[in-house]
């Protein structure tokens, strides 16, 4: 049986695809969809998916905000609104479009980590816990009412797109949980959030960090598996960018100057940290490809003392 609660679509592909997949599958009524502007890299194919769900594709010309856009959406007489991953502020009049306003999916526990990146700064602060947040929208950037919230632990070896994958299907999973509430009862439960300044934000990244052999293993650990596999972490070799892509961090006291090869092998390539050793497992040069230890020992030679800087 199709819901008869009538739902706008706004969101950004790739969490938007797995959602409104989701909502679909269990009979949500879907009465139309906004999709990302149409510059935006995503907005071809999310289109085509949109379409061939003969759904209703609610296109803007500059901005989701546009008058005529939002006209569109009210004609719909929607009871409530679903956002997942959308990158612009909406405004007010935009919130106002449906009944009850929007709920918005955002993969933290909120207040913290409000921002465009919570993915890679949760990785990146060696945070040991996270969470989702369904949450009412207002004219700032996640800070309106919670509705739902749910808890997991930051595995050491997550990188940026095991949590982006794992928070989506969580949020797509609440999405129905909540809806389904919503179609039942005639109501969604929402408390404030808190008003501590002292949550860390989560903004933009420039997506591009070269490392720093100064810091501590754990450290550049951290960097890495935040960066993968959507940021580079680099340094150059022969005069050559590297981009790490896997490695592992090895805590142990030596004497090697910092950003040298300690011990390389068809096993092995060992790189020195301030507090020990950095293991790197899969490493991309330049144009030459991507390459485990036995790969690029063959193919390079490289020699102990050597530097990757």
């Amino acid at each position: 049986m199709k819901s008869k609660l009538k739902i706008i679509f706004v969101g950004i592909p790739d969490m938007a695809l797995v959602c409104l997949s989701n909502l679909l599958e269990k009979g949500f009524n879907i009465v139309g969809v906004v999709p990302p502007k149409k510059s935006h890299e995503t907005y071809s194919y999310f289109k085509n998916f949109v379409q061939s769900k003969g759904l209703n594709l609610i296109e803007f010309d500059k901005s989701a905000n546009d008058r005529k856009c939002i006209e569109k959406i009210k004609k719909l007489n929607a009871d409530i609104g679903v956002v997942c991953s959308y990158n612009n502020l909406l405004s007010k009049e935009f919130l106002s479009s449906t009944k009850m306003g929007y709920i918005n999916s955002h993969p933290s526990l909120l207040p913290y980590y409000r921002g465009a990146m919570p993915y890679f700064h949760i990785i990146n602060n060696n945070e040991k816990i996270s969470g989702i947040t369904l949450h009412f929208m207002d004219e700032k950037f996640d800070t309106g009412d919670i509705i739902y919230q749910e808890k997991f632990d930051v595995m050491p070896f997550e990188t940026m797109g095991t949590i982006f994958n794992r928070t989506t299907y969580m949020i797509s999973d609440a999405l129905i949980n909540v809806l389904g509430k919503l179609e039942k009862t005639g109501v969604i439960n929402r408390i404030s959030q808190a008003k501590d300044e002292k949550y860390v934000l989560a903004p933009k990244t420039e997506g591009n960090f070269r490392v720093n052999w100064k810091n501590s293993v754990s450290k550049i650990d951290c960097l890495i598996r935040a960066c993968n596999p959507f940021f580079n972490v680099y340094a150059y070799f022969r005069g050559t960018n590297v981009k790490i892509i896997k490695a592992k961090p090895i805590n142990i006291k030596h004497n090697f100057e910092l950003g040298s090869i300690v011990d390389v092998d068809e096993n092995k390539l060992l790189l020195a940290a301030k507090d020990g050793y950095i293991s790197i497992e899969v490493l991309q040069v330049g144009t030459w490809g991507v390459f485990n230890p036995y790969d690029f020992y063959y193919t390079f030679s490289p020699k102990i003392g050597e530097f990757i800087l």
